[in-house]
């Protein structure tokens, strides 16, 4: 921010620091998340031995939304309690690589810049 110490959030999405900040949140998030999706590539059994809060249930639905929805449906694994189970869902059922780190990046990105977004416009409440 060159000019004033205000935040304003209309500028935000054109400062460079904004876009540096979202794109390397968003890469660490999919990284992340990949590391849950060659989790789901080991199995069924791998995903319950180390998050047993996955029912089968659950896992039976998240096959659903995948033969339905496709792998669009990874747009959603931002949402908390949602992306653990989709992120390993889709390693197991088989969704490319690339199909995922596509979906998730996108999530990541829009979830980062709507928190980025909140924090500016609580900055400009709070200072004025």
């Amino acid at each position: 921010m060159m000019e004033g110490t205000a935040l304003d959030s209309t500028r935000v999405i054109f400062e460079l620091w904004a876009w540096l900040l979202v794109i390397l949140l968003s890469v660490l998030g999919a990284v992340g998340n990949l590391t849950l999706y060659k989790v789901g590539e080991e199995g069924m059994e791998a995903v319950v031995s180390r998050f047993p809060q996955i029912n089968p249930a659950r896992w039976n639905r998240a096959g659903e939304l995948f033969e339905t929805r496709g792998s669009w449906i990874l747009l959603l694994s931002s949402l908390p309690g949602l992306g653990l189970l989709l992120s390993t869902a889709a390693g197991a059922f088989g969704i490319r690589v690339r199909a995922f780190l596509l979906w998730v990046m996108i999530a990541k990105m829009a979830r980062n810049w709507l928190l980025l977004f909140l924090v500016v416009n609580v900055y400009r409440l709070v200072v004025g």
